[in-house]
């Protein structure tokens, strides 16, 4: 304890360690471990006389003086910190104290991210006591084994309190020294290129203009030959030159840059060529053509007349050589086309008085005149002449033949009457519906029959005839006919037909239809009240079925059916025409009775 000298008076002082006593007479130890609290951080306060001493937790170690815990904890030093996160990115995976890290150029360490104080701060200060550089017990900080990485593209050396770095080729210090930067080698003087130079990181690249070729030793340039290596874009002809090339053009073409144009020779007024030849352009020159009927002469400009008659001009009848080409003869029938080298179909119908009153129709190298049905073309006559069915040998009827006016009638036989063309029937209670045939008015619709186009077909066979006069002659042979369009009403009494007579007689008029017809109800029978059936005679009978029916009206539909196999079809097509059946027989029966039973 010292004194102090003071006005009047004097006052006791204490040393450090120490603090006066209440009563101020004399000094007593003062307990820091209490007067400051955390004064060992990291660590345990043990009083003393006078002082104090840390007690340092694991990983901690006593100051010299014993008044501080130093941290000695290994761990990760993080040179990037975003928001509180150390970047594993920017992590040195090399364990160090947390001085050496923060006392260097760490921003975080630890596997908890401890945040290294601020430069300037009291906390920076307390952990680097000696400045970056220096960890907390004052020794040197290798930076160069805490961060590995802090000389990029080149060699870490540490110094005292610091380091420096010794750059590779390519690179330089900056001014700090402690960082490599690229050297810009372009930059030096002189170039390291003969011509031209592009810097790179930690290089450079040599290049040279078009026309050249870099060198294997990557500086010198040399002339680069384009027609050789044929890297050139000339058409036709290249010439090298120092630094590139030229393009030419052989004769007839004109240059343009690199391509090579085609002169027009035939643009000229004058292009070479004759009167009668053509001049066609080719590349770098042209040609005389000529047209068809002409050939070039020796001097390939001139066009002369090819005679086609000398030479197989395939003509058959007559060859004529004209200017140009040619003209054949045509055959009766034909004639010369008034434009083109052929012979055209010659339209004899053009002349009106060729088949007088009948129809021409014109044909390749002829024509040909056509008449009506039922009528035949005679040349004699100046026209079309009827044809005469009924004659001997061409009678179609099987009972008597009537020739009409472009057609025929079948007669049928005594006590039977026209149904149609071709067919015959007679019946109890319908002669009220009968026409007589003696006039033409009187005929049925259905008499009218047409015949095949100019007369009749091949091999015709005898047929029984009768002609007008013989059916006059003939009681016999009747030609009166029924309206087979309208219903035929038939009156019947039930008690006349107790002896199984007939209601209705049906029998073929045409001879191609006998033995090959049918005749059938195809409507109203469903109870089966009547019944058709065909006899040995060829007649076809309608009779009561079965089923007798009640007194009362019926209507019945009968139509006929053809039964023409193809055998029987193909002899007659052999005998008469491909289409015998179709105009001989005309349209099938079909009648409708009304019949009342009483």
């Amino acid at each position: 304890m010292t004194c102090k000298n003071l006005i009047g008076t004097f006052m006791c002082i204490c040393p450090p360690g120490m603090q006066r006593r209440p009563d101020g007479e004399g000094c007593m130890d003062l307990n820091e471990c209490r007067a400051k609290p955390g004064i060992c951080k990291d660590g345990r306060c043990d009083n003393t006389v006078g002082s104090y001493r840390c007690n340092c937790n694991d990983g901690f170690e006593s100051s010299s003086t014993g008044t501080e815990c130093i941290d000695n904890r290994k761990g990760y030093c993080y040179i990037e910190v975003l928001q509180t996160m150390c970047q594993q990115s920017s992590t040195n995976r090399n364990s160090v104290t947390k001085s050496e890290c923060c006392c260097n150029t760490g921003r975080g360490w630890g596997s908890q991210c401890e945040l290294c104080p601020l430069p300037g701060t009291v906390q920076y200060k307390r952990m680097c006591p000696l400045g970056p550089g220096y960890t907390t017990d004052g020794r040197d900080i290798n930076e160069c084994q805490v961060m590995p990485d802090m000389c990029l593209n080149g060699q870490c050396i540490n110094t005292i309190g610091s380091y420096r770095c010794h750059c590779n080729v390519g690179y330089k210090t900056d001014f700090t020294s402690t960082s490599c930067v690229d050297m810009d080698e372009c930059a030096l003087s002189p170039k390291p290129c003969n011509f031209l130079c592009k810097n790179t990181e930690g290089s450079y690249l040599c290049s040279c203009p078009r026309g050249y070729s870099l060198q294997p030793d990557g500086k010198t340039c040399k002339d680069l030959d384009e027609c050789s290596t044929k890297q050139h874009n000339c058409q036709f002809l290249c010439v090298n030159t120092i630094g590139g090339f030229t393009c030419k053009c052989p004769p007839g073409f004109t240059q343009h840059q690199t391509a090579c144009i085609d002169n027009n020779e035939c643009s000229a007024q004058n292009s070479g060529c004759g009167s009668r030849a053509s001049c066609v352009n080719t590349p770098g020159s042209f040609n005389c053509e000529c047209t068809k009927g002409f050939s070039l002469d020796n001097t390939g400009m001139e066009c002369d007349d090819v005679d086609e008659c000398g030479s197989n001009h395939r003509c058959q009848h007559g060859c004529q050589n004209m200017m140009g080409g040619f003209r054949c003869g045509c055959p009766q029938g034909y004639v010369q086309h008034y434009q083109w080298n052929q012979c055209v179909d010659e339209n004899e119908c053009q002349a009106s008085t060729v088949c007088g009153a009948a129809s021409c129709y014109n044909t390749l190298g002829s024509f040909k005149c056509v008449c009506p049905s039922g009528f035949d073309f005679e040349q004699g006559a100046g026209g079309c002449q009827d044809v005469n069915e009924c004659s001997k040998g061409g009678n179609p009827c099987i009972y008597g033949c009537s020739n009409t006016d472009g057609g025929y009638l079948c007669g049928c036989p005594g006590g039977f009457y026209r149904a149609g063309q071709g067919h015959c029937m007679t019946g109890s209670g319908f002669s009220s519906q009968v026409e007589e045939g003696d006039e033409d008015d009187s005929l049925s619709h259905e008499a009218c029959y047409e015949c095949k186009i100019n007369g009749g077909g091949k091999n015709k066979r005898h047929r029984r005839n009768a002609d007008e006069n013989e059916l006059n002659q003939e009681p016999a042979v009747s030609m009166a006919s029924i309206d087979t369009q309208a219903s035929i009403p038939m009156n019947i009494s039930l008690s006349s037909l107790h002896n199984k007579e007939p209601l209705l007689e049906l029998l073929p008029a045409l001879q191609p239809l006998e033995h090959h017809i049918r005749y059938v109800i195809t409507h109203g029978n469903a109870n089966e009240h009547f019944r058709l059936l065909e006899r040995r005679d060829g007649k076809s009978v309608l009779r009561l079925g079965k089923r007798s029916p009640p007194a009362g009206s019926y209507r019945l539909e009968i139509a006929s059916l053809r039964l023409f196999g193809p055998r029987r079809l193909h002899q007659l097509e052999e005998q008469h025409d491909s289409d015998y059946l179709q105009g001989v027989l005309g349209d099938a029966l079909r009648i409708k009775l009304l019949i009342h039973l009483h």
